[in-house]
């Protein structure tokens, strides 16, 4: 079955409910960047653009800048799986939705980054963030994580809380908290990384998300693992 198809039964298995809801594709991104398939980022892109321009209720300047907001959430989506799937996939992943961004879209793009760090006081907010963002996700077993984390190494910790949650997980510009432990989560179960899957399964919980939400993501990534010929995940949402 080519990827198109079971991209729309991906999107047609989110929006049952909801035709507006855009997470499909943010989702889909992320599963698909994990399981290590960028060129299949162009395939999803080209759908929501297909998407927007046979929109009846949006004018040609509205389609515009429904494409710009697609764009910058799928960057964002992909950009933060990487704390699931790691760096170089998310290299890749990016570098094929560039590749089927439309130049006129692409010319409309923000060209400096989100993320400010041009001063101490902003890091320092940051890291903050991070910390709440980090005890909100794993709620009343923060202090074991942490601990664990120190015990296997004193530096993992701090990079977890400096580098990940402060300045890129509990940025949310683009993507709520909702939907950014939804991106972790759909990463961690596409490389059924258990462990971790479990704490973010109920760290997305934490921040809104719903059981359904977390059945789609299962389904979803089982569908793309079909159609890859890879191994079913085991690890439980």
């Amino acid at each position: 079955m080519a990827i198109l198809s079971i991209l729309r039964d991906i999107r047609a298995l989110f929006t049952k409910n909801d035709a507006v809801n855009d997470l499909w594709y943010i989702l889909a991104a992320s599963a698909i960047t994990s399981l290590n398939h960028p060129e299949d980022i162009e395939p999803v892109y080209a759908l929501v653009e297909q998407s927007i321009d046979e929109s009846v209720k949006l004018s040609q300047s509205e389609k515009e800048e429904a494409k710009i907001h697609a764009v910058l959430r799928l960057r964002e989506g992909i950009l933060k799986s990487f704390i699931a799937s790691g760096f170089p996939k998310t290299i890749n992943g990016l570098k094929h939705l560039n590749i089927a961004t439309p130049e006129p879209i692409n010319a409309k793009l923000p060209k400096t980054p989100f993320r400010k760090e041009d001063s101490w006081e902003a890091i320092l907010r940051g890291r903050e963030r991070g910390k709440a963002l980090f005890a909100k996700i794993y709620d009343k077993h923060t202090e074991r994580v942490l601990t664990d984390m120190h015990t296997f190494y004193p530096d993992l910790g701090q990079v977890a809380i400096h580098q990940l949650y402060g300045p890129v997980i509990s940025n949310t510009s683009l993507l709520s908290g909702k939907e950014s432990s939804l991106v972790l989560v759909t990463g961690l179960k596409a490389q059924d990384i258990a462990a971790q899957l479990r704490g973010h399964t109920y760290g997305a919980l934490h921040q809104g998300a719903t059981r359904e939400d977390l059945s789609n993501i299962n389904a979803m990534v089982n569908m793309l693992c079909k159609h890859y010929g890879v191994s079913l995940p085991k690890a439980k949402l």
